[in-house]
């Protein structure tokens, strides 16, 4: 069944390696209101993943994107930074910043997981590449 989003299309939110789409719809819609203030495109480069392919690329056991519950949206300077105020004003609970190095591997990580002993939220964090 295919999804309909206003601003997201379902293909750029398929797993890059098993093409599958897990998207959670009350994370999309939330998505789509933030997209709708944003009022610039969100490129998306990741959204769901599978289980095997979250673990093939390295990513977190417990991922937000593995419950269709995250994106990653690539976005640099006051782009970034807006795209940041807005998503904690509609409630967003997770936020990881990727920006430092080449200006094409920057990204704004964004989901909504809830508040647990292990991953107090809301949260900010800052991913570190080498």
């Amino acid at each position: 069944m295919s999804k309909h989003w206003v601003y997201f299309t379902e293909k750029e939110m398929r797993c890059k390696g098993t093409d599958e789409c897990e998207m959670d719809e009350k994370f999309m819609e939330k998505l789509e209101c933030l997209r709708e203030c944003y009022n610039r495109p969100m490129v998306i480069t990741s959204g769901y993943r599978s289980q095997a392919h979250n673990s093939a690329i390295g990513g977190s056991p417990n991922s937000a994107h593995v419950q269709g519950r995250a994106v990653d949206v690539a976005v640099v300077g006051s782009d970034a930074y807006d795209l940041i105020k807005l998503a904690i004003e509609h409630g967003f609970t997770g936020i990881g910043v990727a920006q430092r190095g080449a200006y094409n591997k920057r990204f704004i990580h964004i989901d909504d997981l809830d508040d647990s002993d292990r991953t107090p939220r809301p949260t900010v964090w800052s991913f570190f590449f080498f």
